[in-house]
């Protein structure tokens, strides 16, 4: 089988005076767990692309696949005030696709696996996988290579012989059983860009968190410290790489594999820069320390509220990490969002002023919370009227509490030009 895999995401982000472009890593997973002594590959990256669909189109014609795989990384751009759907040129892609082949067309992605029935209905793809899908997909194409029945394979999307879409039960669950193919891609043009290339440490079973997701490490699954050492040593190695971007929701939970994967670094010699996210709750001084001294260079930390834990609180765990942080002398970073349900004059001016007393390297001020699935938030859209079901979530659609809607995005913006180093997005 001849086999097309494309990463449709062209969206990058302007974040003080640094512009992140993240790599497909994703898709890199999904490249390495095909049989290349059974199949032929070939990936293309859209990210520096200036004519996507048509440049999918071009390499469809000239390669004759019999399977194109688009990932799908995000639904939109994630801003209110400048908000962009990425949906329509995946659309398009497709139906150029359509024009010039017959190949079954598949969509996967952290972002189709939000809304994968409605996501495939939408773009008008033949097949999804919904979940972590290196597994899944290597066991897809043997089945269809075979001209065997696939819709028993966890989180595959596909539609009966009537069209009806459905969604398979349950997931795969990746277990990291081969680096992603990076070599696949033009890293020279990531190299330097934002935080750093990514590299997995750990999932969790959540392959898209929502502001609900619990977050106690109970159900993440860790990369042996050693295999993450050695792909990192062999990006050093390989294409000059030293800064890095851990992906992971919460580096420092658990805290003792944040530990061992920090000592691991610092006994393999690497001289590396490396950043993350970490939540408050988890961790104490002697991590921060390790962390700095195996590279760590910014810290990111987020209050995006959801869940039931009181404004004073989420805030108080947040000042102690940054305490942590400051106490080690490692920088970090502030995303907070305004305008959650609830949301009032008091909170955000308590926001504000928790942003003014632990002075973040750079924080950015999200106007809004970008509303995705099973939430409080998808639910208050719902009671209020924002949308009528939770399929609309398909597109780009942001709550801001109706109390402070009139005013909020003002107040914003002149704490954003009373400081340099805020944002607003």
């Amino acid at each position: 089988m001849k086999i097309l895999l494309v990463a449709t995401n062209q969206t990058d982000r302007f974040m003080d005076r640094m512009v992140v472009r993240p790599v497909p890593i994703g898709l890199a997973y999904l490249a390495a767990s095909v049989d290349e002594s059974r199949h032929e590959m070939r990936v293309l990256d859209l990210m520096f692309s200036d004519d996507g669909p048509g440049d999918v189109e071009d390499a469809v014609k000239e390669f004759g696949p019999d399977l194109v795989g688009l990932s799908i990384r995000n639904l939109d751009n994630q801003s209110s005030s400048n908000s962009v759907w990425n949906l329509p040129a995946v659309r398009e892609t497709v139906s150029r696709i359509r024009g010039v082949s017959e190949a079954t067309v598949l969509c996967g992605g952290p972002a189709f696996s939000i809304l994968p029935a409605e996501c495939l209905e939408y773009v008008e793809a033949d097949l999804g996988i919904a979940g972590d899908a290196a597994e899944a997909f290597s066991t897809l194409i043997e089945r269809l290579d075979a001209g065997e029945d696939y819709r028993d394979i966890p989180g595959i999307v596909y539609r009966e012989d009537g069209g009806e879409v459905m969604v398979s039960e349950g997931r795969f669950v990746s277990d990291f059983h081969n680096f992603p193919r990076l070599d696949l891609l033009d890293m020279r043009k990531y190299n330097g860009s934002g935080f750093g290339i990514g590299v997995v440490t750990k999932l969790a079973q959540a392959y898209y968190p929502t502001l609900d997701s619990s977050f106690d490490g109970s159900d993440w699954r860790a990369r042996p410290p050693d295999e993450v050492v050695e792909e990192i040593a062999g990006l050093s190695r390989d294409f000059g790489i030293n800064k890095f971007f851990f992906i992971d929701s919460g580096f420092n939970v658990p805290a003792d594999a944040a530990k061992s994967l920090c000592i691991a670094i610092l006994e393999s010699g690497l001289k590396v820069r490396w950043n993350s996210y970490i939540r408050p709750g988890s961790g104490d001084e002697e991590l921060i320390q390790l962390m700095k001294q195996s590279g760590c260079s910014l810290a990111l930390m987020s209050e995006s509220g959801g869940g039931s834990r009181e404004l004073s609180e989420r805030l108080n765990g947040l000042e102690a990490m940054a305490h942590l942080c400051d106490r080690v002398g490692l920088p970090f970073t502030m995303n907070v969002a305004f305008g959650e349900p609830g949301e009032s004059r008091e909170s955000v001016e308590q926001k504000i002023e928790f942003l003014d007393s632990v002075k973040p390297a750079f924080a950015v001020l999200r106007l809004g919370t970008r509303v995705l699935p099973n939430t409080s938030v998808a639910q208050a859209a719902v009671e209020e009227g924002l949308i009528e079901s939770e399929s609309d979530l398909l597109r780009p659609v942001f709550y801001i509490e109706e109390d402070v809607r009139d005013w909020l995005e003002d107040r914003l913006r002149e704490e954003v030009e009373a400081h340099p180093r805020w944002n607003l997005s």
